[in-house]
């Protein structure tokens, strides 16, 4: 019979799947979007069929085997092919001729290695018919495939072999029996599983057909979860069926969701009839095999050729897709599709590859099931998203708390906080940073008001003694804003109270071993995890966390199969410990006293450093934590605002100084303690010495830095080492250290006659200082008021008064006393400065008036109630910025003395305007009443300056300009009248010396007449008094 005319032309596309031995679907070709899919049936050829999947039929004899063939030689190539006749009774099934590989018959190869049979003759029929029955034939004759037969036994006629055919029908097994665990534990996880993928459901669901057992089960793509392909429509109920199933079939089709099609088209792609290989991971709640699938890399096919038609013309060349367009017809085909982009040999990852594309997301329920990749594919899914591809097109960052990091730097540990919070002290820059373990919590250390959590303390312990003073690694990972703990930063001090707090994340290792054994770099989050002390985070799908996110899960999978710590079934160890170093615990401590001094030298570790001189120490072995100071050290006291009725504490100098020693040499350290005795307040006072640092005793090495003094009540006959700590502070005194630097010896204690009279009697208060001021109010040519121009706190005064808001703010409550402190406007600029109250006028109480000193400039004046306002604790305590200086060298007359207004203003003029002037402190002299300060203090001074226009040039100083413009008188220092001193200031004594003996010879100012005091009675230098002041 003649073949049929085909419907179409040829056309060319690549084979996407094989359903059968006969049946083939094949996809076209276009430039962008899920191409149309045509399914083709072998024209005049029969295949045997398969069996359903619900095992309710079984397949033919061969049919898997013909499939198989069928699957392997031509899934994922590109062909050319045509529809030859559909049939209509059959609901318009298309049958039509395939080839592949330029000229390979497809129909004629299945034939002719025996998987298919030519249909008989009759109706319509393939336009290579004859070759086909031709192959039959041959493959008959060498009983290949469905046609095997057997010679049997004293016969000699060929029939089939039963037995043969039998053993030909594979043992499917249907899904719903398949037991997703049995097989998880029979292969073990992360082991590999060969399989056949049957089926895309959605791009990250699949149905296969593992291999050698044949069985059929349902794959999820481990780590990645693919949009959804939407709800299938029921199947429609038979007659007869009641409402029930009525209104179930009734149930509309849900749509799929976005890029689900470009999901399931891109893994149907890459995986759908080609063998896989599948990881496995985990099963699902649902009993859904968890897995990793590696599918075979693609490569880039050649363009096939026309093939020779049986009699008739090839296709032409031409674009031709599978929807039927015709190419033209001259004889060749259209050129195959583009297959998928070349990719490297081997396998690759279907879920990787499904979220660099954008069409997945990562799904943490599995990816906590992998034992590794999981870190890869959160990176991925950050960089689609960056890179706004597929499904993320519309991607907008979310304003989180958290940010990326990427700094690293090398410190040493200087305190850990709790198991996952460690202070780093940057080698680099010597700044301490605050840094926590990125992506484990450990348990919560406790509070006054609740106890710490079970193994938190054992999480803390094994880090300190593991890294505390130890060189450390930090690979800063991320920050992460979180609100500050309720109470904390509720002090006014504290500025910034209630902001967001910045938390840094970072991965921190330290090198271990060495000397003789192999150096291992550890990472501290693992070790902690390895122990059973911290846990991992589980982070939501955005949040940053480690990069080595996956060591952690599989330190935390260790810890928990060795039952370690918090995966222990034994009830945590509950801390036990005598803490006597609480406010109020003064009494139990001395309770403690006798028994302490009896334990003797006693192994403590030193929890915090309350101050420079007290720490708080806990001995594990007696099981009680006090606080302890070294007998008879006290350090420069840090700043502390007014509280509880108590009045601010001015700061020190050397206060932080010496704070941070103690911290950088005790701090968490092991340490030797032993107890003399106890104070009032309940600090137990004695020795204490710290082994890892050369046996160092805290209270000598504070006093070897010049960072503490001895107690004026200090006897070193009475405590042990007390002759060491004398030492200790004699050679910090003599080499003038830190609290040192300006010390003077104690006949310097109170001004003498000299002082008073010629102003340079007294003892320099150690060596010249050169600093820089600025001149803020001149009383008159002796007296005027400087401040420290490189004095960070006068900024920051100013900074906090300009933040307060003071001229909508309220005056104080209740009339002002003399001395309270306070902010008044200052008619002169209308601005709001720190001031005293010198003297208080409250007659009428509703309209008080005061006399009020500027404590940061020196100039005074009275203010209306009005004009003040309450300061705060925080200005309170920072100490006055004006300093009460004189000329040294010079003494001039006084503003009721003949020229005494001339030099004052002589002497504004001169130092005026606001300028930053270069000086030298030649003295600093104590004030009367200076008596009553409290130990460590700074008394009340004068600075004896020489005030230079340029540093260093004598004779442009202020003190030579008003000598050389005879308006004051130059005074020697005591022993010095003759010589003029040594060193730079005997050079500025003689100088000074000149300018006054130039005046003299050319009669200006005071030396008009002559000397005013040279037929006196008075000394060489007298006091100008009376408006006379000497001969006309």
């Amino acid at each position: 019979m003649a073949a049929p005319k085909p419907l179409g032309g040829w056309l060319r596309g690549v084979v996407k799947e094989v359903p059968s031995g006969d049946t083939l679907v094949i996809i076209g070709a276009v430039k962008s979007g899920i191409p149309p899919e045509k399914r083709l049936t072998l024209s005049s050829v029969q295949a045997p069929k398969l069996g359903r999947r619900d095992g309710s039929t079984r397949d033919e004899p061969f049919a898997w085997q013909s499939r198989e063939f069928l699957r392997k030689l031509c899934v994922g190539k590109p062909c050319v092919f045509r529809v030859d006749y559909a049939l209509e009774q059959a609901g318009g099934k298309e049958f039509g001729s395939v080839f592949i590989n330029d000229k390979d018959n497809v129909a004629l190869a299945l034939v002719g290695s025996g998987w298919a049979r030519v249909r008989s003759p009759g109706g319509q029929q393939s336009p290579y018919y004859e070759e086909l029955a031709k192959a039959q034939e041959a493959a008959e004759s060498r009983s290949l495939g469905v046609h095997t037969k057997v010679d049997r036994a004293g016969s000699r006629d060929l029939h089939k072999d039963k037995d043969a055919a039998a053993q030909a029908v594979r043992a499917a097994h249907s899904s719903e029996d398949f037991d997703g665990q049995a097989l998880l534990s029979s292969v073990g996880k992360g082991r590999p599983v060969a399989a056949i993928v049957e089926a895309v459901n959605s791009g990250s669901t699949l149905r296969v057909t593992l291999l050698p057992s044949l069985q059929s089960a349902t794959i999820m793509v481990a780590g990645v979860q693919c949009p959804s392909m939407g709800r299938r429509p029921a199947a429609a109920p038979a007659e007869g069926a009641d409402s029930a199933a009525a209104a179930a079939a009734a149930v509309p089709e849900a749509a799929p969701e976005p890029f689900a099609r470009e999901a399931k088209y891109f893994t149907e792609l890459r995986t759908l009839n080609k063998e896989v290989s599948i990881v496995l991971e985990g099963v699902s709640q649902f009993g859904v095999v968890v897995g990793t699938v590696l599918y075979p890399a693609a490569q880039p096919p050649a363009a096939p050729k026309a093939p020779a038609a049986a009699g008739q013309p090839a296709a032409a060349n031409g674009s031709a897709e599978a929807n039927g367009t015709p190419a033209a017809a001259n004889g060749t085909p259209a050129p195959a599709a583009a297959a998928p982009a070349a990719a490297e040999s081997g396998k690759e990852d279907l879920a990787s590859s499904l979220i660099k594309a954008g069409l997945a997301r990562a799904a943490e329920w599995s990816l906590n099931m992998m034992s590794n990749g999981a870190f890869k594919l959160r990176e991925a899914e950050r960089s689609a998203k960056q890179q706004r591809v597929g499904q993320w097109h519309n991607y907008v960052p979310q304003t989180g708390n958290s940010s990326k990091l990427s700094d690293k730097f090398t410190g040493r540990v200087s305190e850990v906080v709790s198991g996952d919070c460690l202070v780093v002290k940057d080698k680099a820059s010597g700044v301490e940073r605050r840094i926590n373990l990125s992506s484990i919590r450990a348990p919560r250390m406790g509070t006054r008001e609740r106890p710490p959590e079970a193994y938190a303390v054992e999480a803390k312990e094994f880090l300190r003694q593991r890294l505390i003073g130890k060189d450390v690694n930090v690979s800063l990972e991320y920050n992460r804003k979180v609100q500050p703990m309720p109470g904390e930063g509720a002090g006014p001090a504290r500025p910034g109270a209630g902001d967001e707090r910045v938390m840094s994340f970072a991965t921190v290792t330290i090198t271990e071993g060495g000397q003789g054994s192999e150096e291992k770099v550890n990472n501290v989050a693992e070790l902690l995890l390895v122990r059973g002390l911290a846990q991992v985070v589980k982070h939501r799908g955005d949040e940053e966390r480690s990069a080595h996110y996956e060591d952690l899960m599989n330190a935390e999978e260790t810890g928990k199969k060795g039952k370690k710590g918090q995966w222990s079934s034994k009830e945590a160890p509950a801390p036990r410990h005598n803490d006597i170093s609480l406010p109020g615990s003064g009494p139990r401590a001395k309770q403690h006293l006798p028994f302490l001094q009896r334990a003797g030298r006693m192994q403590g570790v030193v929890e915090y450093v309350l101050s420079a001189h007290k720490v708080k120490v806990f001995v594990p072995k007696e099981g009680v934590t006090f606080a302890f100071s070294p007998s008879g050290v006290r350090c420069p006291q840090r700043a502390q605002p007014a509280a509880s009725g108590k009045p601010a504490i001015e700061e020190e100098p050397f206060a932080d100084e010496a704070l941070a020693f103690t911290r950088e040499h005790v701090l968490q350290r092991d340490v030797e303690v032993e107890v003399e005795t106890v104070d009032k307040a309940g600090t137990i006072l004695g020795t204490l010495r710290v082994p890892s640092q050369r046996n160092l005793n805290l209270g000598v090495a504070l006093l070897e830095a010049g960072l503490a003094k001895l107690h004026p009540a200090f006897d070193a006959a009475r405590v042990a080492g007390g002759h060491e700590l004398t030492s200790a502070q004699e050679a910090a005194r003599k080499q003038k250290l830190k609290v040192w630097e300006r010390d003077e010896p104690s006949s310097a204690a109170a001004p003498s006659a000299d002082d008073e009279a010629g102003g340079a009697a007294g003892t320099a208060g150690g060596a010249r200082d050169s600093v820089q001021v600025v001149v803020t109010d001149v009383v008159d040519a002796n007296t005027f008021c400087v401040q420290l121009a490189e004095e960070p706190r006068v900024e920051w005064v100013a900074e906090q008064l300009a933040g307060l808001g003071l001229d909508e703010a309220q005056p104080p409550p209740a009339p002002l006393k003399n001395g309270d402190k306070c902010i008044a406007q200052f008619t002169g600029d209308g601005q709001w400065y720190r001031a005293t109250v010198e003297r208080a006028y409250t007659a009428d109480p509703t309209a008080p008036q005061y006399d009020v000193l500027f404590m940061d400039f020196g100039n005074r004046e009275r203010v209306k109630g009005a004009a003040t306002r309450p300061i705060t604790p925080a200005l309170a305590a920072v100490p006055a910025q004006a300093h009460s200086a004189t000329l040294a060298f010079v003494k001039a007359p006084g503003l009721d003395d003949e020229y005494g207004v001339e030099a004052a203003q002589f002497l504004s003029e001169l130092l005026g305007s606001g300028r930053r002037l270069p000086a030298v402190v030649e003295r600093r002299e104590k004030l009367a009443g200076a008596g009553g300060k409290s130990w460590g203090q700074q008394a009340p001074q004068r600075l004896h300056l020489t005030v230079f226009e340029r540093a260093g040039d004598v004779a442009s100083s202020a003190n030579a300009r008003l000598l050389a413009a005879g308006l004051a008188r130059f005074a020697a220092p005591a022993g010095a009248a003759a010589g003029g001193g040594e060193g730079g200031a005997g050079e500025v004594v003689e100088a000074l010396r000149g300018c006054e003996e130039t005046a003299k010879r050319s009669h200006v100012g005071m030396w008009r007449y002559g000397d005013p005091g040279e037929d006196s009675d008075q000394d060489d230098y007298p006091a100008l008094g009376g408006r006379g002041g000497g001969k006309r």
